[in-house]
C-alpha cells in the first residue's frame, strides 16, 4: 500500500508529524507538502512561476519533500514523482475544516485534487480551542485523540474502499475528544463563517484593510457544523466531487427558453 499525505500548515506542523505516525504501518508513506503556511489557500495552483523542491526529514516517511507552493501543487508534484497511491491524506489540520466552506480550505482542497485523479481521500482537521493555533506549527495542541481516528478511518478506506458515489471523507474532530468518542455522518452545514472586512489605519494615516469572518452559532442537526459543535461528536462528511445539482434538467430548460 502507498499513502500520499500533505496539508496546508506546513510540512513542519506537528499535525503533519502526527498523520504520518497515525498511518506509517499501514503503507509506504511519502509526504509532499508546502514549506510554508498555504491556509486558506483553495484549489489554487502556481502557474505563473516555477516550483521550488526541498528533500525534508520526516521521521516514518520513506520520502518527503516540501514545496514552496500549494497543497494542490504539492499532491500534483506527488502524482507526478511517484505516481499510483491507494490512499491520499490532507492533515492532520489545525482548526475545524466544516459546511460548504471547505472548498476554501487548502486542507480539503488538497484532498479534493487526488480524488480527482481516483484516489480515495480523508481531509481530516482537529478543532483547536485558541484562534491563533490555527496558524502555527502545532506544539501546543495534543493530536493523539485525532491521530487515533485517522487511522481507524485510514485502514477501513485501505480495506474496504469508500461506497460508490463517494469520493472523499472530510473529517472533524472535537478538541476534547478522547478514543471513545461517538463518530456521526453527516452532511455538510451550509456555511460557518459570514466574512467581512475590517478598515484600520496605519500610523501614517491611510486606510488598510483586513478581511474577517465572523462564527455562525446555530447549526442544522445532521451537519458537520452541528455535530462538532453542539454534540461534541467527531464529524466524518462523505462528499462527491461532482458538483452537478440533481434536478430535472427538463424544469431548468423550460426557466431557461421562457416557457
Amino acid at each position: 500500500m502507498r499513502i500520499l499525505l500533505t496539508n496546508d500548515d506546513g510540512i513542519y506542523s506537528k499535525g503533519l508529524q502526527a498523520a504520518v505516525e497515525a498511518v506509517k504501518d499501514l503503507g509506504e508513506v511519502y509526504v509532499v507538502a508546502p514549506l510554508f503556511q498555504r491556509s486558506a489557500s483553495g484549489r489554487a495552483m502556481t502557474l505563473h512561476r516555477p516550483i521550488r523542491a526541498k528533500r525534508v526529514n520526516v521521521p516514518g516517511a520513506k520520502v518527503a519533500y516540501g514545496l514552496d507552493g500549494m497543497p494542490v501543487d504539492c499532491v500534483i508534484f506527488a502524482l507526478a514523482r511517484f505516481t499510483d497511491f491507494n490512499l491520499a491524506i490532507s492533515g492532520i489540520n489545525l482548526g475545524e475544516n466544516l459546511s460548504t466552506e471547505i472548498t476554501v480550505s487548502g486542507t480539503a482542497s488538497a484532498a479534493i485534487e487526488a480524488a480527482t485523479n481516483g484516489i480515495p481521500s480523508i481531509a481530516i482537521s482537529l478543532e483547536v480551542s485558541r484562534e491563533k493555533y490555527k496558524f502555527g506549527e502545532g506544539s501546543e495542541v495534543d493530536f493523539s485523540a485525532a491521530s487515533h481516528f485517522l487511522r481507524k478511518i485510514a485502514r477501513a478506506v485501505l480495506t474496504k474502499g469508500l461506497p460508490e458515489g463517494v469520493d472523499m471523507l472530510n473529517v472533524n474532530v472535537p478538541d476534547d475528544a478522547s478514543e471513545g468518542t461517538e463518530i456521526a455522518v453527516t452532511r455538510l452545514a451550509h456555511r460557518m463563517y459570514r466574512p467581512t472586512v475590517e478598515e484600520r489605519i496605519d500610523p501614517k494615516g491611510n486606510p488598510y484593510y483586513w478581511i474577517v469572518g465572523r462564527k455562525c452559532r446555530e447549526f442544522e442537526p445532521g451537519t458537520d457544523a452541528y455535530a462538532l459543535k453542539v454534540e461534541r461528536k467527531v464529524s466524518v462528511t462523505p462528499v462527491n466531487i461532482d458538483m452537478t445539482a440533481r434536478i430535472d434538467f427538463g424544469e431548468l430548460r423550460k426557466i431557461l427558453s421562457g416557457e
